[in-house]
């Protein structure tokens, strides 16, 4: 799977299924590795430029935007839109990445090409253009800021996630000429291979997950609660989250949940160590938003599991097996995007002992 992102953050995501056994064992596999990630950096931050000078012009904005088709739509909004910019960038990887490894085109996917590409994620945001949205402890609740290209790499074989950039087209804008510019990330796992360019501990204005950990409500302190102040720990969710789910992590959080919109940029969060954990129930999110922030999450010590099947194999008394998303298995028996659909929805972790609180509050609800 590929996914990609800008200078050093952003929304853009695109699946790359790609290395066999042969590659594997080739003694300049490490160095195909490092000049992968690189073709993919280099991509993305092509991507972004994309991004950035489409939406420049007001007026010749709104006539690249149009309405998504019946299979293409996501079923959690009424309306869904890609715009030209979506469709720019998708091209602009596959013909890149291609160009440098020959035959790979063919298996680079995304979402408005009915392949593992995502254009941008967070479309609507990147359509309403938000430009002054201020951040509660560094998290952006809507705006541009909530915009990212996401590259991804996925083993073919097993599916699990190797290599991802997160891009952020508009990271920071300049407040005399008012351009934007980006930021990027990228992480690589595989085997005992597992480097970032963030390290341990976000260095960017971030904090780790550690220190960002809050003290646990008084309300809390008492009681069958009484083990939360042990796995005390903070979230991000989407405004469309259940109500169920909503009121435990609040319970269990108190002032220490946010909100933010786009799922590539919530599981940015949780990589930059603003929040521990970004939770989310609905199945309305896709393997090409997830795969290459799951990469980056690996390279650090956390992970991005399947929700749901992680609660049914706690409630059949498995406690020990935590099922990690993966990227080359679609849903069966439906058609379109919903093929790709993380239809248990999900929990991006950077530490497994915040992995393990969520499981444990959320062990009680219908699965």
């Amino acid at each position: 799977m590929v996914e990609y992102s800008s200078r050093s953050t952003g929304k853009h995501s695109s699946k790359l299924g790609l290395l066999s056994p042969e590659d594997k064992r080739s003694t300049g596999f490490e160095d195909k590795m490092s000049d992968m990630i690189a073709a993919l950096v280099h991509a993305s931050e092509k991507a972004a430029k994309i991004a950035r000078a489409c939406r420049l012009e007001e007026s010749l904005f709104g006539l690249l935007i149009e309405e998504k088709k019946e299979g293409e739509k996501n079923k959690k909004f009424v309306t869904d839109f890609k715009t030209l910019a979506d469709v720019l960038v998708q091209e602009v990887i596959k013909h890149d990445v291609g160009k440098q490894f020959p035959g790979i085109e063919n298996n680079i996917f995304g979402e408005e090409s009915n392949e593992f590409m995502n254009g941008l994620d967070s479309t609507f945001q990147y359509i309403k253009g938000v430009s002054d949205s201020k951040p509660n402890n560094n998290i952006y609740s809507c705006g541009l800021q909530c915009v990212t290209i996401l590259i991804g790499v996925y083993d073919l074989h097993s599916g699990t996630p190797i290599m991802g950039v997160v891009n952020q087209p508009f990271a920071v804008q300049d407040p005399e000429t008012q351009r934007w510019s980006g930021q990027y990330y990228w992480g690589i796992s595989y085997g005992t291979t597992n480097v970032c360019s963030l390290g341990p501990h976000s260095k960017n204005g971030g904090v780790s997950s550690e220190s960002n950990s809050m003290p646990a409500p008084q309300h809390l302190k008492k009681g069958s609660a009484a083990d939360l102040e042990e796995e005390r720990f903070s979230a991000v969710l989407s405004t469309g989250e259940t109500v169920c789910v909503q009121t435990l992590l609040k319970e269990a959080c108190g002032d220490n949940i946010h909100y933010a919109a786009g799922a590539g940029y919530k599981s940015l969060c949780v990589v930059l160590g603003f929040v521990d954990v970004y939770v989310f129930s609905e199945d309305t999110t896709f393997k090409w938003d997830c795969c290459s922030p799951h990469a980056i999450l690996k390279s650090l010590g956390g992970g991005m599991a399947d929700l749901k099947e992680c609660l049914r194999r706690r409630q059949d008394g498995n406690r020990e097996d935590c099922s990690e998303l993966v990227y080359n298995v679609p849903v069966q028996d439906v058609k379109g995007a919903d093929r790709w659909a993380n239809k248990g929805g999900l929990v991006a972790y950077r530490s497994h002992k915040h992995l393990e609180a969520v499981l444990n509050l959320l062990s009680g609800i219908s699965v």
